[in-house]
């Protein structure tokens, strides 16, 4: 499907120090709160505090999402073994936005948020000191600038799938609508068991338990009908090849390219699947397709100027290349030539990328022995 940009979600968690139940109950709410909303994974608080961990469990059950609270840590244990970088929010640090061009964003990251007091080991033992603002105001603020800094104001699209209650935006008033008359299931997809590999008839459950329209499924499974017709056609006509492809992974990564777009129909559906891919402890070659799957791949150049990390989404494997090129094949009309998909990119004044996609096509037709422009003539009754 047509692809606009992509943002980056790094991962990121929230360690809340010196809390105090009897005394700090609503900020420490709040800061959970603001954590969970503005796109951190899950909250650590030093101090147990069961009603704190009840509060944010409903708040997680009736609006979505897999947000964790752990209450009762050892602020040692966490700062002292985390794998990544620790950033300490305070009044006495570098500024946030000098902070945030210095922290890479693909390292998983712990934010510190203290309460009056802060041990000096704190500071010893982060990264990254930073000051938000250098007045007097509130840990929820630093946290929610912090989040949105390192976002980059993208965590207000996300969505939280597995919900009881949706929140519609209305100019006047609010609504509240009960989470049950579109395709996002009661479960968090997250919390269930799904296997690295999901065989066809668990991608298409799971494309609907995550949220995906109609239209997308319906895209998909026409990206998997070319893509698998592809490698058929191939095995036909050389059985001699020995192709390195996994058919059932192969299927897979082709059901399961666009579940992203539960999320959003942006190009960043990219960033949201591979996400939403992990967190569901799916194979790391699904998740290389599943990145991997625009237009004819994006270079480390490219996604730069698309305000992404200086990475690549070139497809490496030929499964990658397979998925890539059938949803390129693929529009929202159904099938379309090589030359229908190269004139699109084209008049978007994507020239290099329609020049990537003819090399794309050319290497698949060699390494398969086949025709796609003819196999993309025929339907899947016609094979």
């Amino acid at each position: 499907m047509d692809t606009e940009e992509v943002p980056c979600f790094p991962h990121i968690e929230v360690l809340r120090i010196g809390h105090r139940p009897d005394r700090d109950k609503r900020i420490t709410t709040h800061v959970s709160l603001v954590a969970r909303a503005f796109g951190a994974r899950g909250i650590h608080i030093d101090t147990r505090d069961p009603v704190m961990e009840d509060t944010i469990d409903k708040v997680k059950r009736q609006f979505g999402g897999d947000f964790f609270i752990r209450s009762g840590v050892s602020m040692r244990g966490i700062m002292g073994h985390w794998m990544g970088t620790i950033v300490h929010l305070t009044m006495y640090g570098m500024p946030l936005d000098e902070a945030v061009k210095n922290i890479c964003p693909r390292e998983k990251i712990l934010v510190v948020v203290g309460a009056e007091k802060v041990p000096r080991e704190v500071y010893d033992l982060a990264h990254f000191n930073v000051s938000v603002g250098n007045q007097p105001h509130s840990e929820v603020s630093a946290l929610a600038l912090f989040l949105d800094r390192m976002l980059g104001g993208r965590e207000l699209d996300m969505k939280m799938p597995g919900g009881e209650l949706l929140i519609e935006p209305n100019r006047r008033g609010k609504t509240v609508v009960t989470n049950g008359n579109n395709l996002t299931g009661s479960r968090d997809p997250v919390s269930q068991e799904w296997p690295p590999v999901p065989d066809p008839k668990m991608c298409l459950e799971l494309l609907k338990e995550v949220g995906c329209s109609r239209p997308v499924i319906i895209h998909v499974k026409a990206v998997r009908d070319l893509g698998i017709q592809m490698l058929d056609r191939s095995r036909k006509l050389h059985p001699e090849r020995d192709l390195d492809i996994d058919p059932g992974l192969l299927e897979a990564g082709l059901l399961l390219h666009d579940i992203g777009r539960s999320q959003t129909h942006s190009i960043s559906h990219i960033t949201h699947g591979v996400i939403i891919a992990r967190r569901l402890g799916l194979d790391e070659r699904l998740i290389g397709m599943i990145h991997d799957h625009l237009g004819a791949g994006v270079t480390a150049t490219e996604a730069t100027a698309l305000g992404l990390p200086p990475e690549d989404h070139i497809p490496s494997t030929l499964m990658e290349k397979i998925v890539c090129h059938a949803d390129n094949l693929v529009g929202n009309r159904g099938r379309r030539t090589l030359k229908e998909a190269v004139e699109k990119l084209r008049e978007k004044g994507a020239d290099a990328g329609a020049d990537r996609m003819m090399e794309l096509h050319k290497e698949l037709e060699d390494a398969l022995g086949i025709d796609i422009d003819e196999l993309v003539g025929t339907s899947p009754k016609d094979y």
